[in-house]
């Protein structure tokens, strides 16, 4: 290959992956492929022959310039793209760093470099969180010292190995990651948040691990800052530190992440600018030094891959050489690639003499020249392309994941987390900058009060005019964005927040941030019960460290350094989760997203059939949300996208999100009984009927003979209008229930709903036939043993210690009409669309609190009283519903003749023709609406499926959802993607 024709497949090469059509990076599997121990593992005769043919054509000047890595911005301006060009023009430099920039406008730089360029360039780039360390717009990785805390080792390869592919899909062949220097000083300037943690051996894995998963995306990794920068506490950018370890004390701390980098594949090595007597007693900065680079990288630790100069405009070796001078001795040192020369005419100008000279010889400068030539043949000539896989899901994926194990608690008295009944009142008092995604996720679990301020002393000042509630829970998170030392790590005097807190509440307090702002803090007010550690501000940390605050995970983290005496390395409290939902992805489960798609086009075909105008879709998989979508719109016409936050009338699942939870919260208090009779449950209104024998648990199977449905609307109306004797335009005093819009009906008239129920015969039969009726029943019932009404009962033991915030009756009393969404044009009854009120007539005319209607909802708070009963009732440690209770009331009670539970509904025996789809366990339980609504929770499987919709709209006569399988069909496909999960 003449060097036209390698400097045009350069280009070309270049052209494709600044497109990102194409990338020598993908992997398909989820863990990335591991690597050989050395680079020579890699070489073959055609790369040898290649490299020794290439080195055969190059000047002496130009197998120097090789080793050039000069810096460069994409950012900058033509001036300086120009200025760089015609170096990689002239002076035939081999590579560039790249610094500071946009994606696109590196993608054009790197192009117009390459195209410039004799022999393709080696582009590097210092992308030690992604490459969003050096450019603008980009999504980051987390740091080190998070990653280290951790302590994933399989976690930390995937997050090498995608940060490999970000830099690959954008022509960067060079990481200068990881970071393998040891933080034994926690006061390190220039280290800290970038290293792995204080451990060695630990350091060493994590070192290991990230170099396997960047090198297996075919990019050349760098473990730096040789031979350790992790004790010091001068910053080599501004001058020379020392660290003035002992050889052995190297050999046993300092090396043993280098040394496993090595072994695990990494292809260059940077040596830092340090002062290390024990290894070179002359003074020569390590990254000058040979003794350093030959005696000890070479020999001692046996890497024969590329050495690196650390920046060599940096402090440490500028002020003290000349630009031209410091290039020279780290050229002649050992060092491959010169990294950020300042003056490469003249530098190369200068080796050039000392080879001429006989200070230097031509082997060694060969030696160099080769190391160079094999990296570009591996990086670049012989690499192969393939078609790019979005990345984007698996990585979202591990950063989070990274954060949840990272999250670390330091203290927890009380058990105060986490957060397990959210029936009091909760005051979150926010600090810093970019808070939102704590604040909106902590939202998506209960009601919160929030109080936000951008500084310690703006709150301190502001929350002395609060009157702070003594018995709320207190949640005080604090945000910086720094994280080195400067301002207390960019937290300030935030301990003065703290002293606002009444003595005895119960507060915990959340760092987002470097943990070592705690090295002078051991002792907090009475009333912080917790701290936790979240290590950064980023969205997704806050967003994972809200779920565990709400206890949708474990805390498992512990302190990879130390912070002082108290708080040592290994510091961490675990703390178990209470289950409830965690917000999720498919991957985590390993469900494949393509498979999950069908879901949408399923939707999609039911709404353009107009089988419902929109619909939400809500399931969790061993409690982790794996889908959480809204589709379509409000109505037909001109109607809103539907959201997560609009609330639907779930029909007939009222019976089991509300009277059935009810009925066993009872039982759990010793107030019910499934063989209690109904003359037992409401004597008043049916002692001395035959009603009066009819069992609980009968009733609540559909076997108790009762009629299906009353039409009691019918009797109310005249020449069909409705009768004035029974409703009225407005609430008068005597009509106080609420219909529908500018309908009210008698306060007393339920008890005629009820006297026509008792007046109606029962059919004899104890066979199974559904029936609405018992729930009237059970809501007077439930009003006569708790002392309040179904509603309040419901809301006061059940939904506000979930933290359900939209499942209510009577929404508008505490919605927005526009959130809730419509159901039918009713021209029947009510004559009116109807929008945020019951669409079930005869709850309408209970008042709209109904034991068998009524209740309103989104699908993800469904979803949450629905796992609730899937966990048994229980909230972490604490027992709402007794765990046998709620397996008695979800078993099958008369199989096979009666597949129902005890107010639940069932799969059919056979799991055919019936509710749900044939894949589902025989445990399985749930319930249907009219509406177009239906739930199913399979403890078996762990799958948790809500669906909402408003398919009554505007006829409640439309049955295509049903015809056309919609629910079933959207429920088998998730079961096929979880079997098909399992079986990989």
């Amino acid at each position: 290959m003449n060097r036209k024709t390698i400097r045009k497949t350069a280009f070309l090469f270049s052209l494709l992956l600044g497109s990102g059509l194409i990338t020598s990076a993908l992997v398909l599997k989820t863990t990335p492929k591991t690597t050989g121990k050395q680079k020579t593992s890699r070489v073959s005769a055609d790369e040898d022959q290649w490299v020794e043919t290439e080195l055969s054509k190059l000047s002496l000047e130009d197998r120097i310039a090789q080793s050039f890595m000069v810096a460069c911005w994409s950012n900058k301006g033509k001036a300086h793209l120009a200025e760089t060009e015609a170096l990689v023009r002239d002076q035939h430099i081999g590579g560039l760093i790249f610094f500071q920039g946009e994606k696109d406008n590196l993608q054009e730089a790197i192009q117009q470099m390459q195209g410039a360029a004799k022999m393709p360039l080696l582009i590097g780039m210092d992308a030690e969180w992604g490459v969003a360390m050096r450019l603008s717009g980009e999504p980051r990785f987390p740091y080190q010292q998070a990653i280290g805390a951790a302590n994933d080792f399989d976690l930390t390869e995937k997050i090498g190995y995608h940060m490999g592919v970000e830099c690959d899909m954008l022509g960067i062949h060079m990481n200068f990651s990881p970071v393998a220097d040891v933080n034994l000083n926690p006061k390190n300037p220039v280290i800290g948040f970038r290293s792995f943690g204080s451990d060695p051996q630990t350091v060493a894995k994590q070192t290991a691990a990230m170099v396997k998963g960047i090198e297996s995306a075919g990019v050349i990794s760098c473990v730096k800052h040789f031979p350790g920068h992790g004790d010091t506490d001068k910053d080599s950018h501004l001058e020379l530190p020392t660290v003035s370890h002992s050889v052995p004390e190297f050999e046993t701390k300092d090396f043993l992440p280098f040394k496993s980098g090595i072994d695990a594949g990494t292809r260059s090595v940077m040596v830092a600018h340090l002062n290390v007597p024990s290894l070179d007693p002359s003074g020569t900065p390590s990254s000058l030094s040979k003794p350093v680079i030959e005696t000890y990288l070479r020999k001692k630790l046996g890497f024969k891959g590329l050495v690196i100069s650390d920046a060599l405009n940096m402090k440490a070796v500028s002020e003290k050489y000349g630009k031209s001078e410091v290039v020279a001795k780290a050229y002649a040192a050992g060092c491959d690639i010169l990294l950020f020369p300042e003056n490469v005419k003249d530098a190369i100008k200068l080796i050039q003499t000392k080879v001429e000279s006989g200070s230097l010889t031509k082997e060694e400068v060969n030696e160099h020249c080769r190391r160079v030539l094999h990296a570009k043949y591996q990086a670049i000539i012989h690499k192969p392309m393939v078609k790019r896989k979005d990345p984007a899901p698996e990585r979202q994926l591990i950063i989070n994941q990274t954060y949840e194990k990272a999250l670390i608690c330091l203290k927890n008295e009380q058990d105060n987390l986490p957060i397990d009944r959210l029936d009091r009142e909760i005051i979150r008092i926010g600090v810093g900058t970019h808070t939102a995604s704590f604040r909106d996720r902590l939202n998506d679990y209960a009601k919160v009060t929030h109080y936000k301020y951008y500084t310690p002393e703006e709150a301190a000042k502001r929350l002395k005019e609060v009157k702070l509630n003594p018995e709320a829970i207190y949640i005080l998170d604090f945000h910086s964005d720094a994280q080195r030392a400067r301002n207390n790590y960019g937290f300030g005097s935030w301990k003065k927040v703290l002293d606002v807190l009444p003595e005895n509440a119960h507060a915990s307090v959340i760092l987002f941030g470097n943990p070592l702002v705690l090295q002078d803090e051991t002792d907090f007010p009475k009333a912080v019960k917790s701290i936790l550690c979240a290590y950064e501000n980023t969205a997704a940390a806050q967003e994972r460290t809200a779920q565990a605050v709400m206890g949708a995970f474990d805390i498992t983290g512990k302190l990879a350094m130390e912070i002082n005496s108290h708080w040592k390395a290994g510091s961490g409290i675990q703390l178990k989760g209470n289950g409830r939902l965690k917000y999720s992805q498919p991957e985590e489960l390993g469900l494949n997203p393509a498979k999950l798609k069908e879901v949408d086009d399923i939707v999609a075909k039911a709404i353009e059939a107009k089988a419902f105008p929109g619909c939400q879709i809500v399931v969790a998989i061993d409690g982790k949300i794996v889908i959480q979508k809204s589709y379509g719109t409000t109505v037909y016409e001109n109607g809103d996208s539907i959201t997560n936050g609009h609330i639907y009338d779930i029909a007939s699942i009222t019976k089991i999100a509300s009277s059935t939870t009810a009925l066993m919260r009872l039982k759990t208090l010793g107030k019910f009984d499934t063989n209690m009779k109904l003359g037992e449950l409401t004597p008043d209104y049916v002692e001395g009927t035959e009603y009066a024998n009819l069992k609980a648990i009968d009733l609540l199977t559909h076997q108790a003979g009762l009629t299906p449905w009353i039409a009691f609307y019918k009797r109310t109306m005249k020449d069909g209008e409705l009768d004035p004797e029974i409703y009225d335009k407005k609430d008068n005093g005597i009509y106080k229930r609420v219909v529908a819009d500018n309908i009210w009906i008698r306060d007393d008239y339920w008890k005629t709903m009820l006297k026509i129920i008792v007046e109606t015969p029962l059919t004899g039969k104890k066979s199974y036939e559904y029936s609405d009726l018992s729930y009237y029943f059970f809501n007077k019932f439930i009003e006569r043993v708790s002392g309040m009404g179904q509603n309040e009962f419901v809301d006061k033991e059940i939904y506000q210690p979930l933290g359900l915030q939209t499942m209510t009756y009577l929404p508008l009393e505490k919605f927005a009409k526009k959130r809730i969404v419509p159901t039918e044009l009713d021209k029947d009854f009510r004559k009116q669309l109807i929008h945020g009120y019951v669409h079930d007539p005869g709850a309408a005319m209970m008042g709209g609190v109904a034991g068998h209607a009524g209740l309103f909802s989104n699908a993800t708070d469904l979803a949450a009283l629905m796992q609730f009963l899937l966990n048994k009732g229980q909230i972490g440690d604490q027992s709402i519903i007794k765990k046998e209770i709620v397996d008695q009331f979800t078993a099958c009670q008369f199989c096979p003749g009666n597949r129902r539970g005890i107010g639940f509904d069932k799969p059919t025996v056979s799991l055919k023709n019936g509710p749900t789809c044939d894949l589902v366990s025989p445990s399985t339980f749930g319930h249907s609406g009219f509406t177009g609504t239906i739930t199913w929770a399979d403890p078996e499987n762990k799958v948790n499926f809500v669906f909402l919709s408003n398919r009554v709209y505007p006829d409640a006569d439309n049955w295509k959802i049903t015809k056309m399988s919609v629910r079933t069909e959207i429920q088998r496909v998730i079961y096929e993607a979880l079997f098909e999960a399992r079986r990989n």
